[in-house]
């Protein structure tokens, strides 16, 4: 009953010979063998008995799938063709996993062995000397074995082309010659490399058989017909059934009650030592699977020496999974003839097709494992692997439906949830702009009370004013009074406007006050009037009627003729009237307050509704974001439930395919809770399979704690606490959510350090980006400040509760620190008083530089020593200008550095990304392609790309006040129309039913001139409209677009427009009004304008660099690239900067406008739906920041 197979026992001597190669002059032949025996030994002992390991299995592939929870997809029951394609490919995978197992095992071994022998006394540089050599013989063989597991899994991954899957097998048999090879190369000499090489060739044989079966298969004209799969309830805690009463139990207690089992088991040993067998079962003819077997095993037959302690150790399946059992010793039949029985029961699943086994000695550690070529149980009727291959397919196919279902449900639940939050939120905004109205109102009070203080100041009080002057003007209906009209007469004769041909008032109130005049004419009254007023009859006289501000103290006025060349200004005192029933002091401030919140109050009614829809929008915005968060997250990990709950247990599922674990035989779960705060440990835990045997994600349970805010976790090849490959999520991490914690989640401290703040400083997207992403991690529940220079042309409008706390002395300047909100963030202004920062600009002067470093200098003072008792957890600095904060004395901090653009200061940069404990920059894509840059290449392993977000209250088509229509998805249509009638309008278009290009840029090399100069000739020459709104800082450029809109102008008057002016409301017409955005970037680090376009339903055409690339996925070229985002297509795209490549992303879409309208539309809505919001973006920033804290 024993027969030669292939298994994974350890064959160290593959590994061993490359001993004698480094160590011939000290160690001994005996050293040798005895690390050989020892190593042969180690291989056989594993983890706790009655343990069961398991690792992945093989899988299949057709072309008939089902979507998993992760967008993956498990192949379905199919004939023909198909199963042979599937065949083939579980062959591959299958002989690439035990490639693997066996392998690393191996290494284990190996090493385990190299101990064991240096402890029989060689001395530590020879004990170094043999486990360095093992080791490295060991890893590269290993290395050799993955490349063989990523081909076979890239195979999976293909269609059902013959050819290419040809092809990698083809690869898959040449990566198996090269372990060969490998043996040749470590080998001791020629003659014993041949014979490991024969003795590999005859133990992966069946391997490479299976793949040579399959491929024969697959070429085969007619494929024969497949049996049926074996049909399985797979339920998601699906375990083997329990055995049934076997034949092997029945049998055994027939004999016992008869008092012949003693005398029945001799007769069994007796025949199988008459065969020389080491082992039998019962019952003899074989093993049914999903029955109990009992197994009895000749310890004398074997190598392994007299001992207290067996275990059986099976490997099922080509040792996907691996059995360890104790024995027990037969004391009955043992009697004489030298031989020595052992027993155990074997209990075999029902989707075991093959079984191989070796016997471990606990003791000595030594292993039997039929001269290297393992133990093969015999089978009963076992199913075919395929059908097991088949059946597995089934049964991952109902989980993913099952699980499926429970994640609609609670992503179902969640959106309920947000729904019912939004009268909250709602509510909530409106409370905040009631008290944000309070203070407005309280500031307007404070603003009349200031103003009563200027009108009626001590100047103003003694202002001599008088009623009337005889002869030369009067009041002619009585004295003026505040708030009612009154009507003054004046004679022209009376002085300089002697006959004048008209007169004119020009009359103000309180001293001129902020020099508020009006101009009124008068009119020559009649005879009949003069006489009615009882005025002089030699004069000239003229009058008027004014209404008098109920404001006023006193009236200022003097008198011009018409054409304003003669004036009568009282001989340089001017005229002066008291006015009766003046208001004074706090009653006066009640009424300009009165009449200021008047002026409000239609205005605070639009901004309260505004503020409770935005509120609303970001709520589903951010839900959106955490939904689309999950659901990429679930390609790797996800947990059930979706949110765990303190004091619970919730499952861990986790993928290791799509992972540095790829292919490993074990995964293990190892973490903490809280971000690391907690003192609870988890595991390591091993991680099964969701159906045994199956591949594909791996489960555990953990037990949540009581005061469990956020579960921490990574992954391992191994339950140790060192070495192997660990998944790490590239440092940072997977971490979960806890909901209802007795501790809230841990938050973080984060200071951003910049020269550019939106909307009050800011030069470039560096300014947006401090302002919304300090927005967007306050509203994640992180405290957050910004440390910025007073420059004297910041927007101070922008900036509330402005006030000065304090002031310090930095390299013996004074710097006074004020305090204020800009955009709901806490602000900190930093102005030294040597004036660096009163010169009207942010950059521009050529000392630049030296005005950064003292600022950055001056921060780093304050916050080390004027900044309060706390200082934050992180110090976020931004670009060049504040690198210096990055290599400066931080204490505690810790840093994080963000390039917005590396052609700027390089050399400060390279200094700030060394010293930092991360390093971001504004994509993806810019991240690789800067990769390369002596500032970034050292540093790649803390490098990250994070594309920016848009701010989505800005940038709102439900709410632009520049827009002559709002509007959402639902009204995108009616909406663009509306404003491309406007843009039109303004541009002096004509109204013709064609395309409308815009562009919205600044006019530089980077922004890619010449393509845009092409694209404006290419898009009228096939009927369609161009503007662009921008200008260039270069006289050169600027004079280029002058003559190009000159020229333009002249050949298509009224088909394209360009526009050399700062415009914001031209801005939002071009991005709602246009039907496609160009943006053809030679480099383009991150880019807004494109989000900016699709959020208004404006189709973008980009060249493929930087952010571009990350946001704006091709219709034609992008569907694979955008589902692996977890996006939809949104745009059209090239690649080259020569004319030829722009022509090929413009003229697709100038096509599809044209030919496709209906498809256009959907596209149109598609892109709206898409999120740009800064949600997202900050999350990935806080998990940095974490990342920074742990350095």
């Amino acid at each position: 009953m024993q027969s030669q197979h292939q298994g994974c026992s350890s064959q160290l001597c593959q590994k061993l010979p490359r001993l004698p190669l480094r160590l011939s002059s000290r160690l001994t032949p005996q050293r040798a063998l005895a690390i050989r025996c020892a190593a042969k030994s180690q291989a056989g002992k594993e983890g706790t008995r009655q343990h069961q390991e398991t690792g992945p299995g093989p899988k299949s592939n057709g072309t008939s799938s089902s979507q998993s929870p992760n967008g993956s997809t498990v192949p379905s029951r199919s004939t023909g063709s198909e199963r042979d394609q599937r065949k083939a490919i579980a062959a591959k995978i299958s002989a690439a996993r035990a490639l693997a197992r066996k392998l690393a095992e191996e290494k284990q071994a190996a090493v385990n062995a190299a101990k064991q022998a240096a402890e029989q006394s060689m001395d530590e540089e020879e004990i170094e000397a043999i486990r360095a050599s093992v080791e490295q013989a060991s890893a590269d063989a290993a290395r050799e074995a993955a490349r063989a597991d990523a081909l076979a899994r890239a195979a999976r991954q293909m269609g059902p082309s013959g050819s290419s899957q040809m092809f990698d097998l083809e690869r898959l048999r040449a990566e198996n010659e090269a372990l060969q090879q490998l043996v040749l190369d470590v080998a001791q000499n020629k003659q014993e490399a041949q014979r490991k090489v024969t003795g590999l060739k005859h133990k992966y044989g069946n391997l490479l058989s299976k793949i040579d079966e399959a491929e024969e298969d697959h070429m085969a004209a007619a494929s024969p017909q497949q049996p049926e799969a074996r049909e399985t309830a797979a339920e998601e805690e699906e375990a083997e059934p329990g055995a049934t009463t076997s034949r092997a139990v029945l049998a055994r207690e027939a004999l016992a009650k008869e008092g012949k089992l003693e005398s029945a088991l001799r007769a069994c040993a007796e025949d199988a030592a008459r065969r020389n067998a080491s082992f039998f079962v019962l019952p003899e003819e074989g093993v049914t699977v999903g029955e109990t077997c009992t197994l009895y095993y000749d310890r004398s037959k074997g190598t392994l020496p007299s001992t207290s302690k067996l275990v059986f150790k099976a490997g099922l399946n080509r040792w996907e999974t691996i059995q360890l059992v104790d024995m027990a010793r037969e004391e009955g039949f043992n009697q004489g003839g030298g031989s020595e029985w052992w027993s155990v029961d074997i209990t075999l699943p029902q989707d075991t097709f093959q079984v191989q086994f070796v016997i471990n000695d606990d003791v000595s550690g030594m292993v039997d494992n039929n001269r290297n070529s393992d133990f093969h149980l015999p089978l009963l009727n076992p199913p075919s692997e395929e059908e097991v291959i088949e059946s597995r397919a089934e049964k991952i196919k109902s989980w993913e439906r099952r699980i499926r279902q429970k994640i609609d449900a609670e992503e179902k639940a969640i959106y309920e949830e947000m729904l019912s939050a939004a009268g909250m939120v709602e509510e909530e905004a409106r409370q905040r702009f009631s008290k944000l109205r309070e203070f407005k109102e309280h500031e307007l009070l404070k603003e009349a009370r200031t103003i009563v203080e200027e009108r009626r100041s001590s100047v103003v009080l003694g202002i001599k004013g008088e009623p009337n002057r005889e002869g030369v003007f009067q009041w002619v209906e009585g004295p003026p009074t505040a708030g009612k009209p009154a009507v003054l007469a004046y004679n022209a004769n009376s002085g300089p406007l002697r006959n004048a041909q008209g007169v004119v008032l020009h009359v103000g109130y309180d001293g001129w006050w902020e020099q508020d005049m009006q101009q009124i004419p008068l009119k020559r009254l009649s005879d009949a009037k003069v006489s009615q007023y009882s005025l002089a009859h030699h004069g000239d006289w003229w009058s008027c009627k004014l209404d008098v501000l109920n404001t006023a103290y006193v009236l200022d006025y003097v008198f011009s003729d018409s054409a304003k060349r003669s004036w009568d200004n009282n001989a340089q005192q001017d005229f002066h009237t008291r006015v009766e029933g003046a208001l004074l002091g706090e009653a006066l401030a009640q009424l300009l307050y009165k009449v200021f919140k008047a002026g409000h109050e239609q205005e605070d009614e639009e901004g309260a509704a505004r503020a409770a829809q935005s509120a609303v929008c970001k709520l589903e915005i951010k839900a959106k974001a955490g939904k689309k968060r999950r659901e990429l997250q679930r390609q790797v990990l996800f947990t059930m439930p979706i949110r765990p709950k303190a004091g619970q247990t919730v499952r861990v599922y986790y993928n290791p395919d799509v992972t540095p674990l790829r292919g490993r035989p074990e995964a293990w779960l190892r973490g903490g809770w809280n971000r690391g705060t907690h003192p609870a440990q988890i595991g390591p835990l091993e991680l099964k399979p969701v159906v045994p045997g199956g591949a594909g994600f791996l489960q555990a349970d953990v037990q949540v704690p009581e005061d469990a805010s956020v579960l921490d976790m990574e992954f391992a090849d191994s339950g140790g606490s060192s070495g192997g490959f660990v998944d790490s999520n590239h440092g940072l991490g997977y971490h979960i959510p806890i909901q209802g914690s007795r501790v809230p989640q841990p938050s973080l401290s984060i200071c951003h350090i910049s020269v550019e703040m939106a909307p009050i400083a800011k030069v470039g997207g560096m300014g947006d980006v401090v302002t919304a992403l300090g927005r967007a991690v306050q509203e994640e529940g992180h405290k957050v400040e910004v440390i910025l220079p007073k420059y004297d042309c910041i927007q101070y409008d922008e900036v509330q509760e402005l006030t000065q706390s304090g002031d310090f002395f930095w390299n013996n300047t004074q710097v006074k620190v004020w305090q204020g909100k800009v955009e709901g963030l806490c602000t900190t202004f930093l102005e030294p008083c040597n004036g660096m920062f009163w010169v009207g600009c942010v950059y521009g002067r050529n000392d630049d530089a030296n005005r950064f470093n003292f600022f950055c200098n001056a921060a780093l003072e304050y916050l080390r020593h004027h900044s309060g008792s706390s200082r934050p957890d992180i110090i976020h600095c931004h670009d060049w200008p504040t690198a210096p904060v990055c290599y400066g004395d931080k204490g505690p901090s810790k840093s994080v550095f963000t390039i917005h653009n590396l052609n700027f200061g390089a050399d400060l940069i390279g200094r700030a990304m060394q010293a930092a404990q991360v390093g971001t920059t504004v994509s993806p894509t810019y991240a690789a392609e800067v990769s390369g840059h002596p500032s970034v290449a050292p540093h790649m392993n803390k490098f990250f790309g994070i594309i920016n977000g848009i701010d989505m209250d800005i940038w709102d088509p439900q709410s632009d006040q520049f827009l002559p229509k709002n509007f959402g998805v639902e009204e995108a249509e009616e909406g663009k129309a509306a404003a491309k009638v406007e843009l039109r309008r303004r541009m002096n278009l004509s109204t013709a039913d064609v395309p409308l290009v815009g562009v919205v840029t600044r006019l530089t090399h980077q922004k890619g001139i010449h393509l845009i100069k092409h694209a404006a000739w290419r898009t009228l020459e096939r009927g369609g409209q161009f503007v662009l709104l921008g200008s260039a800082p270069d006289p050169r450029v600027q004079a280029e677009f002058n003559a190009l809109a000159g020229d333009l102008g002249k050949q298509y008057p009224d088909k394209a427009r360009l526009w050399f002016a700062y415009d914001e409301p031209l801005s939002h017409l071009i991005y709602a009004g246009c039907d496609m955005f160009l943006v053809p970037s030679v480099f383009e680090p991150c880019g807004l304008t494109q989000m900016i376009a699709m959020r208004y339903g404006t189709i973008p055409v980009v060249r493929k660099t930087g952010g571009l690339n990350d946001t704006v996925f091709d219709v034609d070229d992008d569907k694979e690239r955008a589902a692996a985002a977890g996006m939809e297509t949104n745009g059209y795209s090239f690649e080259g900067t020569d004319p030829g490549a722009l022509d090929y992303g413009l003229n697709r879409a100038l096509s599809s406008w044209y030919n496709e309208q209906q498809l256009w539309r959907k596209l149109v809505k598609r892109v709206m739906e898409q999120d740009w919001s800064w949600a997202n973006p900050a999350l990935d920033y806080i998990e940095l920041y974490y990342k920074a804290l742990r350095g």
